[in-house]
């Protein structure tokens, strides 16, 4: 069993106040330059410093798309170490179980990546007891890169079984992304909190039209991930394990995860605010495809940023907001939905470990600007704040709400849900998925497919 230790909201709310986005510009490069801009050559055995004969070319695979940013960081960082012996290729994997399998087999053969990124805290703890990333305790030892010192205590969070396999590069927030237009023109303001049931009746006032015309309110993305109503939703009152009552025992017939449940099975099939899960699977619906047509006034998820801002391929014209995900009852927002992402781990077979995590540490402290601008906000307290709101919105000034973006996506929060129990996490969620998914195409009720979920997941879990 891999564990993921919980941090206090104490903690967490110290970590924040530390972070680049509470505008502590004045947390500078200068305190983590000597860590951050160590060379490889100053790591190599007698200490010479003097530069390697031959180029290295490290790997690094990721699952963003190269042109939302990868590949000028790479670009970057190149220039900057060329005379230093160091160079990076980029190569990107997708982020699904076919992406990832061929990730993990290059991984445990040992050829072909040198670093790579993990986006979730399970698999990290798949990769980091499969010998598929490096224990970074000796490096960081060595060269007194303290976490805690760039990403605040709820970096510990992260850790698995005690120990870093990773260093969180990216602080991640998410809401409900809206068409700010259509919200304007109904006469709806842009919520700052909401419940179930006024997300629900706001849906009801956006859906219009029939067949091809008909535009919903909400497109739940549910054909990409069934769990997003877990990490999204339940998550804002139940904390960072909301599949989980324990280490030893599910969720899933918990009160919030019933509601919320209820809630997604009302809009798909009896408010016919949203697309049914068989319409989406079937005719393969997309964020991109739903929202930025017009199709749709909502969506779940603010990762089509990057996409919103790339009008050439989506050509729209109208503002995109962000609102906070709703909660059952007013008063039960007791967790931000986020934490920290893209986890950059060293392939422990690495030939060329050292260079490797040189550029982790230089990726993590000084080199992220460039996927800024694709959504992604650096986790980082060497970031000055201003640079970064600046490159979030860059290339989308003219159709991105700032105000909202900056409220629900960057300002730092103080209770963030993060994940702590890892057990048996991709079985309970294949279960999740498959009694989800009998209810959404109407096989079972709301009660049958959790009551079922929850004996299968428990059965599981106590063994």
């Amino acid at each position: 069993m891999r564990r993921i230790r919980k941090v206090t909201t104490a903690v967490i709310v110290s970590a924040m106040v530390m972070s680049a986005l509470a505008g502590c510009s004045g947390a500078s490069k200068e305190t983590s330059a000597p860590a951050a801009a160590e060379t490889a050559a100053e790591k190599t055995e007698g200490g010479s410093g003097e530069t390697p004969k031959e180029t290295v070319t490290l790997r690094m695979w990721g699952g963003v798309p190269a042109e939302a940013g990868p590949q000028k960081a790479c670009d970057n960082f190149n220039e900057l170490y060329k005379d230093k012996g160091i160079q990076v290729e980029y190569e990107r994997f997708v982020n699904d179980d076919t992406g990832n399998l061929k990730l993990e087999t290059n991984l445990l053969s040992g050829t072909g990546v040198d670093l790579y990124m993990t986006y979730t805290p399970d698999v990290l703890g798949k990769r980091a007891g499969g010998n598929m990333a490096l224990d970074l305790s000796e490096l960081m030892e060595r060269d007194g890169f303290e976490l805690t010192e760039y990403f605040g205590s709820m970096a510990e969070a992260y850790y698995v079984d005690g120990k870093p396999y990773s260093i969180p590069t990216k602080l991640d927030k998410y809401g409900i992304v809206i068409n700010k237009d259509m919200f304007d023109a109904a006469g709806i303001e842009v919520p700052t909190e909401w419940t179930y049931d006024e997300f629900r009746e706001i849906a009801k006032k956006l859906t219009h039209g029939e067949g091809q015309d008909k535009v919903y309110g909400m497109f739940w993305n549910s054909q990409q991930d069934l769990t997003y109503l877990f990490q999204y939703l339940v998550a804002q009152t139940n904390g960072g394990d909301p599949m989980y009552l324990s280490e030893t025992e599910s969720s899933f017939q918990d009160p919030v995860v019933i509601k919320t449940v209820e809630l997604l099975n009302n809009m798909m099939n009896v408010d016919k605010t949203s697309p049914t899960h068989t319409d989406s699977m079937t005719q393969k619906l997309s964020q991109e495809g739903m929202f930025l047509t017009g199709k749709s006034a909502m969506t779940v998820g603010p990762w089509i940023v990057r996409s919103i801002k790339d009008t050439a391929t989506y050509p729209h014209d109208f503002t995109t907001a962000f609102a906070p995900y709703p909660v059952v009852e007013e008063g039960q927002r007791n967790y931000t939905q986020g934490g920290y992402g893209d986890h950059l781990c060293i392939n422990p077979k690495s030939e060329h470990v050292e260079e490797a995590w040189e550029f982790a540490k230089w990726y993590a402290t000084e080199g992220m600007l460039p996927v800024v601008e694709g959504g992604r906000v650096p986790a980082s307290n060497t970031y000055d704040a201003e640079e970064v709101t600046k490159a979030f919105l860059s290339g989308g000034e003219d159709h991105i709400d700032q105000e909202s973006t900056m409220n629900v996506l960057i300002a730092p929060a103080e209770n963030y849900a993060v994940p702590s129990i890892s057990n048996h996490t991709a079985e309970v969620k294949k279960i999740a998925v498959e009694e989800l998914e009998k209810i959404f195409i109407g096989q079972q009720t709301v009660e049958e497919g959790m009551a079922a979920a929850k004996q299968r997941a428990d059965e599981i879990l106590k063994q």
